[in-house]
């Protein structure tokens, strides 16, 4: 197994994780915001760091072949095992913080989510009263002229007569 190589790849792995916990900041101020430009050009950098993380997972999973004994899919930490002395600690120390990054990066995202939805739901909110006032209200409109033959028209407890 090339350990060297294993290691490079991991590394690249985990500098795009690092740069996906720093959009996550980003979209998180750009939700907080309302700036939907910014989002938009968050979003866009998201999925080009997620197409490279797919380009270097495939590098990773060649690098990974299981050996011959072992179960079908080892863990990094089972090839830290196997890799002598540095490579083994370099694996190990890798593992450590792609863990870390994972978990701050999910919690994150979590935490975006519940602010994403949150706006979402304000938003709706707020079109559903500006379409409640525009149409006259629930119920019709007691201040406005209303369009004859609507049955929203004004009504009159007394007769003009009196």
């Amino acid at each position: 197994m090339d350990w060297k190589r294993l290691i490079s790849v991991l590394s690249e792995e985990k500098a795009i994780y690092e740069e996906l916990l720093a959009c996550s900041d980003e979209k998180r101020n750009a939700v907080y915001e309302g700036q939907l430009e910014r989002l938009d050009a968050v979003v866009r950098k998201e999925q080009a760091a997620a197409a490279r993380l797919e380009h270097w997972e495939k590098q990773r999973l060649a690098c990974m072949d299981a050996p011959e004994g072992s179960s079908d899919s080892p863990t990094l930490l089972f090839f830290a095992t196997l890799a002598p002395g540095g490579e083994g600690e370099a694996l190990r120390a890798l593992h450590g913080e792609l863990s870390e990054l994972l978990r701050d990066l999910q919690a994150k995202n979590a935490e975006n989510k519940v602010l994403l939805e949150s706006r979402l739901d304000y938003a709706k909110f707020a079109i559903d009263a500006l379409h409640t006032e525009q149409s006259g209200g629930l119920y019709g409109s007691r201040y406005g002229s209303e369009p004859p033959g609507s049955g929203l028209e004004e009504r009159r407890l007394f007769d003009k007569k009196g």
